[in-house]
């Protein structure tokens, strides 16, 4: 397989600081006592460093005056369908055509399957652990805060369905095979990375010096990996799920692809659980602390699941979800996210303790039990367990009239030059 260059393309500005020594990265002398210069300083690299490949192809297209449709059909029939394509965007769906070596579809379609098999938990952990946590990385968070797509009440839930269709769809049983939904909506995110990082670049507001490059490799890493494979997998042997180690190379192997479609190169995509680990520890280490936007983007998003609903699917277990009100359902979550999440993370976040925190402790008999049974009993089928858990949340996310599957980058990038300056200035305000 080709490798791609990743030195970021001309619009990054000639004085930008190396990673290390950004305003986001600190502990930066620690790490390296632990982790050592050269890992660390890989690392950090990548917050200077995005998806250079999308990045120059969508570019290109701005450059030639072609729009998001030249980009859907490349997806949709492949590249030698799109007349007069630029060399950027040939290069792009050649990478991206071309599978790596290390892919083996077999072990994919058993990454989905050990994913999804312990059904609505994974929602729970999804919501909880996953995303929720993923408002800690200060870098990771600038793009959102900017926009306000997390904070402002009638953008929330879209924003949050469309997170969960995308990771839904890439995450099942044979999603990102070349002709699937998952493939195909990885593809489309990649295109509104490209366009918000366009836009970002532009923006007056953009902190160069302290955030480096908008949608940065770090930042990828951090949540293709650490957010949707570690934190998922952590949080579910928590509540007493059993994963054997080929399950859990299974699932590192199916993000990690997931991660490569997105336009994580190969220097700094993880390679397994222990490389995962280790990458993450390290992000968590150099990443600056959250602020109060990260708290905001907390806050509207735990607000939201305790006083809304997601119609035809209740995260919860009914018989909690029904009885319980929005004040009891958010004392709920801050429990279930310090069982999960863990306090140094919701420290930051301003997460209440309480003590609801021990039912995740207390779920951990009840599920291990109910989960060594099931995977017992004749006829039982992991596959046809984890299809079903999709089937159900379908539900949730099929779209509805005027939908789209993911956000239309227009409306992102539109949000982003109308909230700017808005949200730059309270940033500003509150360090």
């Amino acid at each position: 397989m080709t490798l791609i260059s990743t030195e970021a393309v001309t619009d990054v500005p000639a004085d930008l600081p190396a990673g290390r020594n950004l305003g986001r990265t600190v502990n930066y002398e620690q790490a390296v006592g632990k982790f050592g210069r050269g890992p660390v300083n890989h690392l950090t690299d990548h917050f200077n460093i995005g998806d250079e490949l999308g990045y120059r192809a969508f570019a290109a297209m701005k450059r030639e005056s072609l729009g998001r449709d030249a980009w859907m059909q490349a997806i949709n029939k492949g590249i030698d369908a799109v007349d007069s394509a630029p060399d950027e965007l040939i290069e792009l769906f050649n990478h991206v055509d071309a599978v790596p070596d290390w892919v083996d579809w077999n072990q994919l379609r058993r990454g989905s399957t050990a994913y999804w098999r312990p059904g609505k938990l994974v929602i729970m952990a999804l919501a909880y652990a996953a995303i929720g946590a993923g408002f800690r990385t200060y870098g990771g968070s600038r793009e959102l805060v900017l926009s306000r797509r997390l904070i402002d009440r009638d953008q929330v839930g879209r924003r949050l369905i469309e997170t969960l269709r995308w990771a839904a769809n890439a995450s099942k049983p044979d999603g990102m095979r070349r002709n699937g939904d998952g493939f195909r909506m990885t593809m489309e995110v990649r295109y509104i990375h490209a366009a918000v990082r366009y836009h970002c670049s532009r923006d007056k507001n953009w902190d160069w010096n302290d955030w480096g490059i908008s949608v940065d490799n770090g930042s990828a890493v951090y949540t293709m990996g650490t957010l949707f494979s570690e934190s998922v997998i952590k949080a579910l042997q928590k509540v007493g799920i059993k994963y054997t180690a080929q399950e859990i190379d299974d699932i590192v192997a199916l993000w990690r692809y997931i991660g490569h479609v997105m336009g994580i190169p190969e220097d700094i995509n993880f390679t397994g659980w222990s490389d995962l680990r280790r990458k993450s520890d390290i992000i968590r280490m150099v990443e600056h602390p959250a602020d109060d936007g990260c708290r905001t983007l907390m806050k509207s998003l735990s607000d939201y699941m305790c006083e809304e609903t997601i119609e035809g699917y209740e995260v919860l277990p009914p018989f909690l979800d029904k009885r319980l009100s929005p004040d009891q359902k958010r004392q709920l979550t801050y429990g279930l996210m310090r069982g999960w999440a863990g306090d140094e993370i919701c420290e930051q976040l301003d997460i209440p303790n309480n003590r609801l925190r021990v039912a995740v402790p207390i779920m951990r008999p009840i599920v291990g039990t109910y989960d060594w049974i099931n995977r017992r009993r004749p006829g039982y089928d992991p596959e046809r367990a984890a299809l079903d858990a999709l089937d159900e949340f379908g539900v949730a996310i099929q779209l509805h009239d005027g939908d789209t599957e993911v956000a239309a980058a227009d409306d992102v990038v539109a949000r982003l030059a109308a909230n700017s300056d808005r949200s730059a200035a309270a940033m500003r305000s509150h360090r």
